[in-house]
């Protein structure tokens, strides 16, 4: 991988944490399961740079996909060590939490990649003609 390929799949990931991040870390933790749209303007952003990286071959799609496959666990992770250092009971649950912030976001990037490795084979293959 190219070092310019790398520095734009870690600038993508940093802004997609700091995007989704930043209203999810806002909202306190008895009122997450009430169903808030502050994080839907990042889980957006989150599909939208993975299939704009895959698309624009900037780096390998396998690296791409781990890198923005990590992004929703750090949120979570960041959630979890705040919350727990106000209240050390707040998250007894806490390795659920990760796992379906895996799965939130594995549901957003893997179609986003499978999409992005569509369109670059058939621009490809509109290119060749």
């Amino acid at each position: 991988m190219k070092v310019s390929g790398f520095i734009w799949v870690l600038l993508a990931f940093a802004v997609v944490v700091l995007a989704a991040g930043i209203p999810y870390w806002r909202v306190p933790y008895d009122e997450l399961n009430r169903g808030h749209f502050a994080v839907l303007p990042g889980a957006l952003l989150l599909g939208f740079l993975t299939l704009v990286l895959v698309v624009a071959e900037v780096a390998p799609a396998e690296p791409t996909a781990i890198t923005m496959l990590l992004c929703v666990p750090v949120i979570v992770c960041v959630s979890v060590a705040k919350d727990t250092a106000r209240d050390p009971t707040s998250h007894n649950l806490w390795p659920f939490e990760l796992v379906l912030g895996a799965i939130s976001g594995a549901v957003i990037v893997v179609p986003a990649v499978l999409l992005g490795l569509v369109l670059r084979w058939a621009l490809a293959r509109m290119s060749a003609r």
